[in-house]
Formats: structure tokens, C-alpha cells, sequence
């Protein structure tokens, strides 16, 4: 049967990754078994009240109390509006809020009463009883230069012992609060929604006492997820372990060392939020959880500077400032010091996708001839991928109107130039189903100037399905063509979205990437077809994460070195070399990363040692997660710089640096879109 392309057509999602999120899920839906007592459907929103004051406030909070009422919110954010609500007139934090709300209630349903700044991917919130939620930390007198350390990251070894004291009763946490998120729950008689379990240290403790770290891990995983959900404590070596040790582990018995006496927080996302690689699932569940360490950690110690480690990110995305996440998190943080003069630091990995092939550029000149003005590349789709691929389509200087794109899929079917307005679609379909749609997705804005521009996005469906009758799009190579219709000079960005396979996981093939006639020249270094042709549009310019691109005090980004460990004690450049894989910045984006750390340690061991899941274990890894890791303990061994720089008015995020206690090392300029200007060797973890 062969495959059509329709007209243009309006469209009212606010997201494109959503829209086509929805579509699949419906699609799939009779694989899975219906709820006898189904739920109901909830989608995450991020709202701004329009007006700060108390009379709003207390309507929203009595909204999310009233069982009529289609809003719903997390205990943990109720609690953060009732503080505003005591707070009456006085200035404090902006009236910004995390709720949940039926399936399908429009904005202007509370149109009078908030703006909706982003929405997430719906939930069936399970009908069980909501958990409760452990009161504050208590506040403690930390010694001056002592850091609160925290990471939202996913499988968090938290009964190891790198993240415990010994005392005479045994190893206690460091811990101070650890929220597991998991997909929500809701409760009929409290109208309350709750995302996972919160343990607090007595918690904490009595399953250390227990001393069966896997028992302990199983325990929890059985209770807070389904029977096929990915369980990644489970696994002997973890992402989340592995990060949070380079940031903060330390020997439980070394009372020298200052780190032991680090408090840690942390949340663990849910393991579907990781699974979807592309973001879409994994964002609310973020803002939520930076929200959340924010008012753990000024309850334990109001003035102790809080590092908090960001080791997660997506490929595709504006790259200046405006995806929301980003800019909601350095919005968060910038605000928290603001109003509570606490100072907060943001440590984001740079990304891993400096080889990749996942993103090309065109440069369109001012008034080109007519033999100019078209360029055409392939995207090339993976067989055997159960997953949405997604490819942006994004212009600098110049609207995105001022471009038209044509795709051709594998088999021929071609959609040919159509003027396509923002806010309207073009899907490619057979059998009346749709295998791929191509968006023109409005600009966003979110106040204060943040505008997240137009764009298009072209969406795949799945090249191998979940039963027979599931329609897939066609694995191969897709080509676009895009036309460029403006008069100035213009460029325009593909990007690739991130859509790795899940380490184990039996089908790897998921990873879509751009190809053209001049990819694959030789690569010296690689010894292999794997480079990039200096005048291809495959570049790797600009290949970084699109959640750390925000340029703001309180933000720091990461990249990875290569040093050889014979010559690592010398601390000059020369003796360093990006890492392999750790992405490049971009003059249409961010410059490059804030600074780099080691994390490699020669081209035949690969990675660094930290901990595994367990006590006693280790593994090595290495990507610019692992940079970050240690980039975050540096900051942590930084601390008391860092407080001193809160009163001043002018520095730099590399000002917080101690080098009395953190080594630096000044990158060559022309390693500075991969590693910043900066090494910084904090030593061994």
C-alpha cells in the first residue's frame, strides 16, 4: 500500500515530542491490560500565578483541596505554596508552581488565575494510597567550608558505604533526605498525588542496620515500581553511584578527610523518565526535584552553599537558553539565591556526542541565485528501533518561515514544498495511520524576555514494532530538502534528538544520525572512516547537550579530558586532550563548556574508578558525566570561595575555584569549544 503525505492541517499541542508521544502511546495502548478501577488521566503543567498575592494563592491551594476541582499537586509542592501563602505580602520566591491536572482541561479553564509555562507527558496516576512525607531535615551547625552535596540522577547506590560515616553504632548516613521517584500515585480520599517515597535518615539507617544492600534495594523497587519496570539498583554498577562518588563518595573511616563530613541529598528519577532518552518524560520530573533539594537543604543549613550535580542531558534543542528545563532550573536556582541568600551551584555534563553525527549546518547567502538557495541531507533511521526518532529543524538570523522543507522517505514518497505555518502539521501516512509528521512548532515564551524560537520537528514512528499490526516508518535513510525563501544571510541547524539504547538492553540499535555525501573521511586518531569533511554540513560544532547552554552565575557545564596517568602530575596542556566523545560548543549556541576534569586516563583504559552499586565494588566509566562528577567536588572543596563570592558583585563561575585546594590548568584556545578554558584537577575521589 503505498504511503501519502497529507496538506498542511492546524494542530494544537504545545510540543511536538508530546503530540507524537501521545499518538504512539495511544496507538499502543490495547498491549496493555486495562485497570479494572482506572485512574485518572493527569498531565504535569508548570504554572505562573498572575498576580503574587495572597488572594491567589490561597485560591489555587484551595483548587488543588477541592475534590471538584480538576488541579491536583505533589504534598511536597503544597507545602512550598503554604509557605508563600504565610509569607502574606512580603517579596519572596516567584509564584511559580509544579501541579497536576485532568487529561484534556484546556488553559482557560484557570486562565484568570495562571499562565501555563510547560506541560509533560500524561500520567494514570495508580489508585493506592499516597505515602506520606517526612517532615524537614533538622538544621545543623556544618562547619564553616561545608558544602550541602546533592544529585538528581537515576540509580542511586544510597546504602554504600562511600555515603556513610562510622560511628560506634555502625555506618550511618550521610544522608539527609532521599526522594525515589517513581510514577505517580493517587489518593481517592486526599485528592493527593505523590511521586515515589521520600526516607529520611532514620530510614536510611535502619536499612543499613540490616546490612543487605541488595535485600534492601529489592525491598524498595518491588514497592515503589511495576513488575517490567527497569529496576537499576538492581544492576552491580550504576550511573547515579557511579557520579555521586567522583562528587561526594569518601572512605567511611578516614575522619581526615573533610568530604566524609559532606551531607548529601538526593533525588532518583523514575526509571520510565530515563528510559525515553529524548527528555520528554524526564523534565517535570527534574524541576521538580531541584524544587525539592532547594527547600531540604536551606532547612538543614540556610547558609551552606548547594551543589547540585545534573549528570543527565538531550542533544536537540534551541541551544541558547529558552528549552524550558534549563531555563526553569538556572531560573530556580538564580531565585533561591536571590530571596534566600543561600548560594546555589548547577553542574550540568556537556555531553558525549561529539562523534555522533547528529548534528549539520547550511549557510544560506544573502541574496543567493535561485541554484543556491536549495540544500538537501539524509537522516538515517535505524531497523530494530522500538523508539520515536525526532530530528529539529532550526534557523539563526532568520525566521523559521522563511524556510520550507520537503521529505522523502526510503520507499520514494515524497511530501514535495508546502508553505507550513506555526501551528500546522504534514504526516505522512498509510492505511490511514500515520508513520512520520513533520511540525512547525510555535515559538514559546516565558517571560522576562526567554523566547524559545519556531522550528520545525520531524518525528519517525517506530521501525520495529510491539505486535504485527503496529504501521512503522521505514528504516533507511530519509532525505530533506530545505528551501530558503528570506533575502539576509541565514544558517540553519539539524539536530538529531538523543535516543540511546539502555545499557543491557537486547535491541542497541536505536540511535538515528545524519549522513551525507561527505561524512566518513579518514580519522587519524580513530583510524578509521569516521570523520568529518571540513566543508561537509556534518559537523561536530555545536554537538553539545541542549540542557546546558543556560548562561547564568549559577551554572557550570562540564567536559572530559584525556591525560596519560604517567604524565598527569606535569599540569600542563599539553599533557591533556579532549576526550573522544566529549561534545564541542558553537558560535550559534554556547562557546563550549565552563571548564573540563579527567575522565580518561589513557587510550587503553578508558574511563575513572568509582563505585559500584554496592559496598567494597568499582567500576570504571568515563563520558562528561563523570567530569561532572568531579567538577561538582571540586565546587564542594571550593565551598567557603564560593560563599565569599556571593557578596561580590562581579565574578566569574570560574572565580569559585579555590586553586589553593583545586588545581587549575589553562586549555590551549583551540581546545576551548571542548573543554572551556579551564582543567580542573580536584584529585582523587
Amino acid at each position: 500500500m503505498p504511503s501519502d503525505w497529507t496538506d498542511p492541517r492546524d494542530w494544537t499541542s504545545r510540543d511536538a515530542y508530546l503530540d507524537w508521544t501521545r499518538h504512539l502511546a495511544a496507538r499502543r495502548a490495547p498491549l496493555h491490560p486495562a485497570d479494572p478501577e482506572p485512574a485518572p488521566a493527569l498531565e504535569p503543567v508548570f504554572v505562573r500565578l498572575l498576580a503574587s498575592d495572597t488572594a491567589s494563592r490561597q485560591r489555587l491551594l484551595d483548587l488543588v483541596s477541592d475534590p471538584a476541582s480538576p488541579l491536583f499537586m505533589d504534598p511536597h509542592e503544597e507545602a512550598r505554596l503554604s509557605e508563600r501563602l504565610a509569607e502574606g505580602a512580603a517579596e519572596g520566591l516567584p509564584d511559580e508552581y509544579a501541579l497536576y491536572r485532568r487529561w484534556r482541561t484546556p488553559d482557560s479553564a484557570h486562565a484568570d488565575l495562571f499562565e501555563v509555562l510547560d506541560t509533560g507527558i500524561e500520567v494514570s496516576a495508580t489508585r493506592r494510597p499516597a505515602g506520606g512525607v517526612p517532615a524537614l531535615p533538622a538544621a545543623e551547625e556544618l562547619p564553616k567550608g561545608t558544602p550541602v552535596v546533592a544529585l538528581i540522577d537515576d540509580g542511586i547506590g544510597f546504602l554504600n558505604a562511600r555515603f556513610c560515616t562510622a560511628g560506634t553504632d555502625g555506618l550511618r548516613t550521610r544522608f539527609r533526605a532521599l526522594w525515589l521517584q517513581s510514577l505517580e500515585r493517587f489518593s481517592i480520599d486526599t485528592k493527593q498525588i505523590t511521586c515515589g517515597q521520600v526516607l529520611d535518615p532514620a530510614a536510611i539507617n535502619a536499612l543499613l542496620d540490616r546490612r543487605d544492600e541488595q535485600g534492601s534495594y529489592a525491598a524498595l523497587n518491588a514497592g515503589l515500581y511495576g513488575p517490567q519496570t527497569r529496576c537499576e539498583t538492581a544492576r552491580n554498577a550504576t550511573h547515579g553511584s557511579h557520579v555521586l562518588d567522583l562528587a561526594a563518595g569518601a572512605d567511611p573511616l578516614d575522619a581526615s578527610d573533610p568530604v566524609r563530613g559532606w551531607p548529601l541529598l538526593a533525588v532518583q528519577l523514575p526509571p520510565e523518565a530515563i528510559d525515553d532518552t529524548s527528555g520528554i518524560r524526564f523534565e517535570n520530573y527534574m524541576v521538580q526535584g531541584l524544587r525539592w533539594i532547594l527547600r531540604q537543604a536551606h532547612a538543614l543549613a540556610p547558609t551552606a552553599p548547594v551543589i547540585v550535580n545534573l549528570s543527565l542531558g538531550v542533544t536537540a534543542g534551541p541551544k541558547d537558553g529558552s528549552r524550558f528545563v534549563e531555563h526553569q532550573m538556572a531560573r530556580e536556582a538564580a531565585e533561591w539565591e536571590r530571596v534566600k541568600r543561600q548560594p546555589v551551584r548547577l553542574v550540568w555534563a556537556f555531553g558525549n556526542t561529539y562523534r555522533g553525527s547528529q548534528v549539520a549546518h547550511h549557510a544560506f547567502p544573502a541574496a543567493a541565485a535561485q541554484e543556491d538557495r536549495e540544500t538537501q541531507i539524509g537522516w538515517r533511521a535505524q531497523p530494530d528501533d522500538e523508539t520515536a526518532n525526532y530530528l529539529e529543524i532550526r534557523t539563526c538570523n532568520a525566521a523559521s518561515t522563511d524556510i520550507e522543507v520537503s521529505v522523502c522517505c526510503p520507499t520514494g514518497a515524497e511530501s514535495g514544498f508546502a508553505a507550513l505555518a506555526p501551528g500546522q502539521v504534514r504526516t505522512l501516512e498509510r492505511n490511514g495511520k500515520a508513520l512520520a509528521r513533520l511540525y512547525h512548532v510555535r515559538e514559546r515564551r516565558f517571560g522576562g524576555g526567554v523566547v524559545s524560537p519556531a522550528h520545525y520537528v520531524l518525528a519517525l514512528a517506530p521501525t520495529r514494532g510491539r505486535k504485527a499490526a503496529e504501521p512503522l516508518a521505514d528504516p533507511g535513510r530519509w532525505t530533506l530538502r530545505l528551501r530558503y525563501g528570506g533575502t539576509a544571510a541565514a544558517q540553519v541547524v539539524l539536530q538529531v534528538q538523543r535516543d540511546d539504547a539502555m545499557r543491557g538492553a537486547m535491541v542497541q540499535g536505536r540511535q538515528s544520525y545524519l549522513d551525507c555525501e561527505t561524512s566518513g573521511v579518514w580519522d587519524a586518531e580513530e583510524m578509521a572512516y569516521t570523520g568529518f569533511a571540513e566543508d561537509g554540513p556534518v559537523r561536530p560544532e555545536g554537538s553539545h547537550s541542549a540542557d546546558a547552554t543556560v548562561s547564568a552565575r549559577q551554572i557550570f557545564s562540564c567536559g572530559a579530558v584525556r591525560v596519560s596517568g604517567r604524565v598527569a602530575a606535569r599540569r600542563s596542556a599539553e599533557n591533556f586532550r579532549p576526550s573522544r566523545y566529549s561534545a564541542m560548543g558553537a558560535a550559534w549556541s554556547v562557546p563550549g563548556p565552563t571548564a573540563a576534569t579527567v575522565a580518561d586516563t589513557g587510550s587503553f583504559r578508558p574511563g575513572i574508578r568509582a563505585a559500584g552499586t554496592l559496598s567494597g565494588t568499582v567500576r570504571n566509566f568515563n563520558g562528561t558525566s563523570a567530569a561532572a562528577g568531579r567538577l561538582t567536588r571540586a565546587l564542594g572543596m571550593s565551598a567557603a570561595r564560593i560563599v565569599e563570592n556571593a557578596s561580590r558583585a562581579e565574578t566569574t563561575p570560574l572565580d569559585d575555584i579555590a586553586e589553593d585546594a583545586v588545581p587549575m590548568v589553562a586549555t590551549e584556545e583551540a581546545d576551548h569549544a571542548r573543554l572551556g578554558k579551564a582543567i580542573v584537577l580536584p584529585g582523587k575521589r
